[in-house]
């Protein structure tokens, strides 16, 4: 498989920064020329749109050219580091990269619960056990997001599937449970005549490709689904950029590399793998380095990466900027990246298996760092 690193000069937050900058607010980022055309046109309302895991690839392996998704493709850029839902997503909120932020993932360890927490919930990722008072996330990697920052410039909307810190400081919050909610709610903002910002969020096809695998039958047919219904939509809106988008592609698996079930691997380590099963922060015994070195080439090498920390922040992987207090932290020691169809896995004991995700993503194959942007001015 090709490796594709994140370009931070050409990466998701260009296409953020283009966008908020139209309304005096730009990013520390390049703003993605392909938009400046669509943007001197001065369409009163703004309307990012994400499609979770609709990356390039799997965009292109889904759709003709002639659809309405593809027909509206204006350029390619690369994901953030881990191309990932909670880390990608945040970026489009925050305007900022992993390194800045801290949302390096879907679970991160936070030694202030004792465990790993997953970054979207009060629950432990490892036992799914709720997490009583302030929203883990919320306390250690507050961030400020792009709509308080636009404050004053223009109206400003999110909609959201599922409650998170991402909806912060927006003029009007609309929670979706339907991609019909989707379009209506974009619809009746289009009606306003007031200069507006949206980022609209859905969990379609991501949710898809996880259970059934990228270009599967139900993959193809949520993307004809979703293509069929911005058709309609875009004859319904006034005077609107519409942009849509994703924050990561998506790659199909094959089978686990079950960490707790290998001694070589498992008895260097002091914690369980953190972050992502295709990104994975390893906390290793000091005086173990070499003994875990030696068992990740064993069985791991030819699928993953394996960087020391020291690699990782001179590497910019996660990006530019300060790096947020709690990066430092949530690192580890190692991190083994996927570049192959394998991921990590860490069975407790006399824990049942779970269904395995087919599709997943946060490796630095092409089909998980492409993402593609569309653009239509209506």
């Amino acid at each position: 498989m090709n490796i594709v690193y994140p370009d931070y000069d050409r990466s998701i937050l260009s296409t953020l920064a283009a966008l908020t900058g139209y309304f005096g607010a730009p990013l520390a980022y390049p703003a993605l020329p392909e938009l400046k055309p669509y943007l001197e046109t001065k369409p009163l309302h703004v309307m990012l749109l994400l499609l979770d895991g609709m990356g390039g690839r799997p965009l292109q392996n889904a759709l003709p050219e002639t659809s309405y998704l593809r027909s509206h493709e204006i350029a390619t850029v690369t994901s953030i580091f881990p191309p990932t839902t909670a880390a990608a997503t945040t970026a489009y909120y925050c305007g900022k990269s992993a390194l800045e932020s801290g949302w390096l993932g879907w679970h991160l360890h936070m030694k202030e619960f004792a465990a790993d927490i997953i970054a979207f919930k009060r629950a432990t990722y490892y036992t799914e056990k709720s997490v009583d008072g302030p929203f883990p996330a919320g306390e250690l990697i507050p961030y400020e997001t792009v709509f308080e920052r636009m404050k004053g410039a223009c109206d400003t909307h999110v909609l959201y599937a599922f409650d998170s810190y991402s909806e912060h400081g927006a003029d009007f919050r609309h929670r979706v449970s339907s991609f019909a909610e989707v379009t209506n709610t974009l619809r009746m903002i289009s009606r306003g005549d007031r200069p507006s910002f949206t980022i609209a969020y859905w969990n379609q096809p991501d949710a898809k490709m996880h259970k059934f695998g990228e270009g599967s039958k139900e993959a193809i047919a949520e993307f004809k689904s979703l293509d069929a219904q911005l058709a309609a939509l875009r004859t319904q809106l006034k005077d609107t950029l519409l942009v849509i988008t994703a924050d990561h592609g998506m790659v199909n698996t094959t089978e686990a590399v079950d960490v707790a079930k290998i001694p070589a691997l498992l008895e260097p380590l002091v914690l369980p793998p953190s972050i992502e099963p295709r990104a994975a922060a390893f906390y290793v015994k000091h005086h173990r380095r070499a003994a875990f070195e030696a068992a990740f080439r064993e069985y791991c090498g030819g699928d993953f990466l394996l960087l020391p920390r020291e690699e990782v922040l001179a590497s910019g992987l996660f990006g530019r900027g300060e790096p947020h207090p709690k990066f430092d932290d949530f690192i580890g020691d190692y991190l083994g990246v996927a570049t192959g169809t394998r991921y990590f896995a860490f069975s407790l004991p006399g824990a049942k298996p779970g269904d395995r995700l087919i599709g997943q993503h946060a490796g630095l194959t092409e089909n998980e760092m492409l993402v593609s942007v569309l653009a239509d001015r209506t």
